[in-house]
Parts: C-alpha cells; structure tokens; sequence
C-alpha cells in the first residue's frame, strides 16, 4: 500500500485541509469586514456628488437611525457641521480622514460607498451608496458570516466521518454474521477495492471467512465420516451382544451384558444425533417438508407421548395452550423433534415431584413453544453458549444426566430453519427456553 494511500494520510490530510479553509475563511472574512479604503475622488465623482446636492432631497444624518433611511442607489447624506458626532461612525470617520487629506475622498468603508464631504452654506455633503454584492451582510446580519463557516466546516467533517464509519460498520455487521455462523460477506465486496487500511482489513476479514468456512466444513465432514464409520462396529458389537446373551443361558454374565449394552445404546445414540445435526446443517429451509395443521392439536400429540416419563418422575405438567383454530405452515417432524428435545431435557433436570410447565403463545403472526422446567437452570454466562454443539454445563448438566450437548444445537438449527430463533431465561428456579417462530415462514 502507498504512503498516500493510507487512512492516516487521508485523515491528517482532511483536519489539516478543513482547518486551514476554516482559517483562510475567518482571515479573509475579517479583511472584508474592516476594508476600510480611501482616495482622492475623481473630478467625474465630484460632480457626481454637486449634481446630486443640486437635484435632490438629502437625508439628516441622525445617528445610525441614518442606515435604516437610506434607499438603494445613490443616497444623499447631509449634517450641520457643528453636529458631526450624528454621523455614524463609519461617516465620521471618513469625513475625519478627508478633513486630513485636505481634499474630496472616495471611500469603502464596511461596504459602504462615500463620495465627500462637500459643504455648502452650515451643511455637509456625502453620496452614500451600499455595494450590491454585500448587501444582505449588513451590521446587523454579519453573523452569517460565522455561522456559514460553521455549516462547511461541519459539512466537510460530516463527509469524513461518513466514509470511514460506512465501512466499519460493514465490518462490524459482518464478523456479526460470521460469529452466528453465516459465512456471507457478500456486504463487504465494495470496500476490497479501497487501497487503504480499512479495504485490507476487509480483505483480511473476507480471507477469515473463508478459512473458517472451510475449516467448519472439514470440522463436520470429520464428525459425519467418524460417525459413519462407527455404525458399522456398533452393529457388530450388537450381534456380539446378541449372540453372548444366547450362550449365557444360565444369566451367570447378564449384569455385564446389560452394562455394555447401555454403553453401546449410548454410544449409537451419540452418533444418531451427530448425522443428525450434520445433515440439518447441510439443510436448506426451501427443503423443509411443510404443510398446515393446528398447532394445538399437534403439541396435545406432543405432551401425550411424553406423559410415562413425566409420570415416572412424579412431575405436575401445566399447559398453556393456543385456541384451536390457530394453524402453522411448519416441518412437523422437525419441530415435534425440537419441542421433544425441550420437554425431554426439561423432565430430565426437573427435581422429583416438581411442577413441568410448557404451552404455546401466539402474537404478532408468532408462535412461542415454550418449556420451563424447576431444575438448577444455567449459569447467565452460559445461556447464549449452551446452543453449541457438545456445549456441557457443569455441575448441572453434564453426561450422567444422559446429555452430550447436542440436543439443543439440533432445537436451535431447526428452529432457524423456520426463520425463528430460540432463547433460554433462568427463572426462579429452573430454566424457560422458548423456540419464537413464524406461523407461516416466508420461505
């Protein structure tokens, strides 16, 4: 990258361009305001002043009250002269700096144009004219002056910032994204032709989202080529078990076979739920099986199915459910799956003889699936973490519960699939994760 082509340059090179318009401006502002310039006044300028002394009507100075008379053109400005402390300052002080040239001036003085002082009989004579070009800066208004220097320089300012902070904040949105895993930094391609450091840093970050899309991909391709490998010594491991069992006709070893055979059931679990998660990571939502059905009537099917573990733990389960007529466009599979995952683990972490919470709420076009159980709930810095895959939660939730952190990264993808997103709330006491999804998603 070139030396004028770096941020600092452009930044130090705009303050110092800004605050030295800022200063031209103010100097030469300042040289107009006290451009005082006078001459000897031409024979042509002279007579100019008589024949207006000659033809018309002149105006008595009276203080400054004499600037609020005086019309466009060429004025005449009269005062006795033993009342020259009622001309205005500006007045007075050309005729004193005429009475020291000895001769008739021509003058500008704050805008103003003077021909004078000429004296017939008690009285002089001034032609008084305002330059059109400066008109609308009069006394009273030059603090325009000021304040539209204070436009620019905020205007110019504005352009400065405008175009440093558009791009940071295409950066931020983008590390946002990639940090929820979306890999799209489509957002950035016009700031990787800018040759400076913001347009590296976009290079750099595109460059990230690359590397960390494919070091992802190989990540799963890893978990799915691992598990597939594993389903085909677990099968073998089954028939051995089968066939164990079979010799063992007395039951000498059937403690042992019933122990492997938990760890196997384990194990093949394990894996279930990792090609699962794969393959709904590999999942596009226009791929989704979806059809209309009654929301209630699917979780009341839901809640049913789960009524012998809620039994065997003694649990109370209290239902808020929708009115009937409610439908939703959804995968059912997949959202019976998700909400299943919930009331399962809630049943799992709730506390004998507890009460089970779960129901539907709808608003806005929105259905909330909800379950909230009375157990330990989650640490506050973990309930953002704990829908990553093999995320565990100690002491609470951790292997001897039955979880291997896979449940609730497989809620959040699916929940995702249909344009929702799923969130955790630690009540007092237990945990409330409720899946907001759209009734109809757009997709």
């Amino acid at each position: 990258m070139r030396w004028y082509r770096s941020l600092f340059f452009k930044i130090f090179l705009w303050f110092w361009a800004v605050i030295f318009i800022a200063m031209w401006a103010a100097v030469l502002t300042n040289e107009w305001i006290e451009d005082d310039y006078f001459r000897p006044a031409s024979q042509a300028e002279t007579l100019h002043l008589v024949r207006m002394m000659d033809t018309q009507r002149p105006i008595i100075a009276e203080g400054r009250k004499l600037w609020r008379r005086v019309r466009p053109g060429w004025n005449l400005v009269a005062v006795p002269v033993d009342m020259l402390s009622q001309l205005p300052h500006d007045l007075e002080e050309f005729v004193d700096q005429a009475e020291d040239a000895d001769a008739v001036l021509w003058g500008q003085n704050d805008g103003w144009l003077i021909i004078g002082p000429l004296q017939r009989q008690d009285y002089l004579y001034m032609a008084v004219a305002r330059q059109e070009w400066q008109s609308v800066l009069d006394n009273e208004d030059r603090w325009l002056v000021p304040a539209a220097m204070v436009v620019v320089v905020t205007l110019l300012c504005f352009v400065l910032v405008w175009s440093l902070t558009r791009p940071i904040r295409r950066l931020q949105k983008t590390v946002r994204q990639l940090a929820a895993g979306n890999f799209d930094v489509s957002g950035l391609r016009r700031d990787l032709y800018r040759h400076d450091e913001i347009g590296l840093l976009a290079t750099e970050v595109t460059d990230m989202a690359g590397a960390l899309q494919r070091l992802l991909h190989s990540h799963q391709q890893l978990l799915r080529d691992v598990s597939h490998e594993l389903r085909s010594p677990l099968t073998r491991l089954q028939i051995a078990l089968g066939i164990a069992r079979k010799k063992d006709q007395q039951g000498l070893l059937a403690a042992e076979h019933d122990r492997i055979e938990r760890a196997v059931g384990q194990v093949d679990g394990l894996v279930a739920q990792i090609l699962d998660l794969a393959r709904l990571q590999q999942t596009d939502s226009r791929q989704l099986q979806a059809d209309e059905r009654t929301v209630r009537h699917e979780v009341e099917e839901w809640l049913l199915d789960a009524e012998l573990e809620i039994s065997n733990k003694q649990l109370t389960l209290a239902t808020e459910l929708p009115d009937e007529k409610i439908k939703a466009s959804w995968d059912w599979m997949l959202m019976e799956r998700a909400f299943d995952n919930l009331l399962r683990n809630a049943i799992r972490f709730s506390p004998a003889g507890a009460q089970l919470k779960a129901g539907v709420t709808i608003s806005a076009g929105h259905a909330e699936l909800w379950v909230q159980d009375q157990g330990p709930g989650v640490p506050e810095e973990e309930r953002e973490r704990i829908f990553a895959p093999f995320t565990q939660v100690d002491p609470a939730r951790d292997h001897a519960a039955g979880g291997y952190g896979i449940g609730l990264a497989l809620v959040k993808r699916i929940v995702e699939l249909h344009e929702g997103n799923v969130r955790a709330v630690n009540h007092t006491p237990g945990l409330r994760v409720t899946m907001l999804v759209p009734l109809y998603p757009q997709t």
